[in-house]
């Protein structure tokens, strides 16, 4: 077995790495308007798009057809071989089947173009090869120059692949500022995990509600005060009017700092509450709310949660939002 250096690694490394990138800027500068008509073609269907491909280029047809489901174009990836084995009856006459094949000349993938001609279903083709049985039989042929492969042998599929997945990314960004697909179209096909809670869950769907506010006037003395919010532990209590509208909020701090200038038994909410406090309206982004209450030279550990009309109906606290994985 050759040993190498770290230097000589790094250099083979390099060399691969450029020759991707020459050959993605060959492939950019030869790129014609027939990519347009692709994007059009799927814009416009009633159906779904289904990609197929043999090999890397099914692995790649996969990654595409998940892209696209995720941004708003419904789509399924078919591996050819199962079609030829009944699978192509999920093949309706207005979905686009989306083949990728750099040779084109598959035997697996162009057995199947027969059946979506009489399915009367639209071929969309991504192959280098212009002059394929594939390419001279899609509606729209996506041709994509390969300069060289990053292979050392020219024969593992890597350079064309890259630029194959490059291809597919492209027509999905286009195809989502063509549908107007926004961010909450995104969190709706992305509900689990951080990325879908971070653009889907709302302030409403963490806060603390009913009985597990903490709430007292504003001429309860201490003692029903720290009662309170010892009994609601969340560090701190709302101060509301006689229609719950938000006053004030006394914290864990705001007691300390009372405690500091003399504690009197006499004091009431109003004497040492917090009149302006941090607050979040009902319908906010529980992220936006993390972001807000974090990002501040003195950050914020807990805020009431008001309706238009400033009536508090929750409260919120930083471990509630970290807790749902923000």
């Amino acid at each position: 077995m050759m040993e190498l250096s770290r230097v000589k690694t790094l250099e083979l490394i390099h060399r691969a790495l450029d020759s991707e990138i020459e050959s993605i800027h060959h492939f950019r500068r030869n790129l014609d308007e027939r990519i347009i008509d692709a994007v059009h073609l799927i814009f416009g269907c009633k159906g779904k798009t289904i990609l197929a491909g043999v090999g890397k280029s099914g692995d790649i047809a996969k990654k595409i057809s998940s892209t696209l489901s995720s941004t708003g174009t419904p789509a399924i990836f078919l591996h050819p071989t199962d079609a030829l084995h009944g699978d192509a009856g999920i093949i309706g006459k207005d979905d686009i089947v989306f083949a990728i094949g750099k040779s084109g000349e598959s035997e697996e993938l162009n057995s199947l173009i027969p059946t979506i001609k009489k399915i009367g279903a639209r071929l969309i083709s991504l192959t280098a090869n212009e002059n394929s049985t594939l390419a001279r039989s899609s509606h729209v042929c996506v041709v994509t120059p390969i300069l060289r492969e990053a292979c050392p042998l020219a024969l593992a599929p890597t350079s064309s692949t890259t630029i194959a997945l490059m291809v597919g990314d492209a027509i999905a960004m286009a195809l989502m500022e063509l549908r107007n697909f926004r961010a909450e179209d995104f969190a709706l096909y992305h509900p689990g995990g951080r990325l879908g809670k971070r653009l889907a869950l709302k302030v409403d769907d963490v806060m603390r509600i009913g009985d597990k506010i903490p709430k007292v006037t504003m001429d309860q003395n201490v003692y029903s005060i720290l009662d309170e919010i010892s009994l609601k532990a969340v560090g701190a209590t709302t101060v509301t009017d006689d229609n719950s509208k938000l006053i004030g909020l006394i914290t864990d701090y705001d007691i300390r700092r009372m405690l500091q200038k003399g504690f009197n038994p006499e004091f009431i909410a109003k004497d040492f509450m917090n009149s302006e406090p941090t607050f979040f309206l009902s319908g906010t982004s529980a992220y936006d709310i993390l972001v807000n209450m974090e990002d501040r030279s003195r950050p914020v550990s807990v805020a009431p949660i008001v309706n238009k009309d400033n009536i508090v109906i929750g409260i919120i606290t930083v471990h509630d939002l970290l807790q749902k994985g923000l």
